[in-house]
This record gives structure tokens, C-alpha cells and sequence, in this order.
């Protein structure tokens, strides 16, 4: 009895061990969906998906970056982090994104990605100096 007690835990054991040895994902073949960072600019996540993040800097009434690479279909959420002294915007009318982002402040604008074609973002209170291009793949 004893004997049959030792081989069911073995057993046990055993099945743990394979069980943890497949949700390490350490095979160096890929990964997991959210285990890798995606690949990355200083202005927007290019990898397909949902939920995408970007992060825009409004600072000396200029943005961080001028260039937005999306991809259609795609949601995203801009992070505009306001480093001027006055009020900003994040408008992208083809992603139906409108974000004020009062000075010294952040503030988040989740939309999707339209389909492909190249597009203009801006600051609605200061579109000469601050607009960019989006670029929909």
C-alpha cells in the first residue's frame, strides 16, 4: 500500500512539473500573446492588435514626435503629456479623437485606426506650429 502511495505522488509530482514546464515559454520559438514588448517609436506602437498605446509629448508648443505610424483597424490610447504652460489638444478627426490636455497636465484619447491612407493629427488651439502626420497601414 505504501508502495502504491510513493508511485501516485511521483505521478502527482510529475504531471506538476510538465504542467509548469509549458507556461514557461522559454523555448526561444515565440511567445505568448503579451509576453514580448512590441516593437516600438518614440510616437505609436506598430504592432497589429488592440489596444496599442502612444505616448505624445506637447512641449515649446511642438510635439514629441510628427510622425504616427498605426495600423487599420487598430485601437489605440495617446497619452498626451502636457510640459507648456498653456492648454493643448489632441485632435484626430479620422480617428474621431478630440483630447484637450490642460497645461502641466496628461490626459488619455482612446480611438481606432481608420482604414489605410495618411492623415493629419494637430493641436486645435495651435494647428501651425503643432500637426503632425498619421500614417495607416
Amino acid at each position: 500500500m505504501r508502495r502504491l502511495a510513493r508511485l501516485g505522488t511521483g505521478a502527482l509530482v510529475g504531471v506538476l512539473v510538465l504542467a509548469a514546464a509549458g507556461c514557461g515559454g522559454g523555448d526561444g520559438g515565440g511567445s505568448a500573446a503579451g509576453t514580448t514588448a512590441p516593437a516600438t517609436t518614440a510616437a505609436a506602437t506598430t504592432a497589429g492588435g488592440a489596444g496599442e498605446d502612444i505616448q505624445l509629448t506637447a512641449q515649446g508648443f511642438k510635439w514629441s514626435t510628427a510622425d504616427l505610424q498605426l495600423t487599420a483597424g487598430t485601437s489605440y490610447t495617446v497619452e498626451v503629456r502636457n510640459q507648456d504652460g498653456a492648454e493643448h489638444n489632441f485632435t484626430f478627426e479620422q480617428g474621431d479623437a478630440n483630447q484637450d490636455v490642460e497645461a502641466g497636465e496628461d490626459a488619455k484619447v482612446t480611438f481606432t485606426a481608420p482604414t489605410a491612407g495618411t492623415y493629419q493629427f494637430l493641436c486645435k488651439y495651435h494647428p501651425a506650429q503643432m500637426k503632425g502626420t498619421v500614417t495607416v497601414t
